[in-house]
């Protein structure tokens, strides 16, 4: 078994998660993980837009995540935020009617390299 770290996502780790991102298609249909965050007009319009909205999230501090390397090959991450960083969720008003309070983190994107699922 691997010795596994983790390192936050910054400017500095900033292409490897790219680069695990390419390695696994985009990542859910080349969102880069923007799906979650609040609506913007550099929202959606392409793939490399995406990308390049994720990486200015990531250099103004506001987009965050975990990512876990094999060695120097991130191969797995995981996006957390609050929820005023990362309102969308799935069944959101069904969420929000039923919750009892509403937490104070979520984490909404998690991949792990392909090869290493199981």
């Amino acid at each position: 078994m691997s010795d596994f770290t983790i390192k936050a996502l910054t400017p500095e780790t900033f292409d490897d998660f790219a680069a695990l991102v390419e390695r696994n298609t985009g990542m859910f249909t080349s969102c880069w993980c923007t799906y979650f965050r609040p609506d913007c007009a550099e929202k959606g319009q392409s793939a490399e837009g995406n990308r390049a909205l994720k990486q200015r999230l990531v250099a103004d501090g506001i987009a965050h995540a975990a990512l876990v390397y094999d060695g120097d090959r991130a191969v797995a991450w995981a996006e957390y935020g609050t929820p005023e960083e990362l309102p969308n969720i799935h069944h959101r008003k069904e969420y929000v009617a039923t919750a009892e309070r509403l937490p104070d983190y979520r984490v909404t994107c998690i991949l792990v390299e392909r090869g290493l699922r199981g």
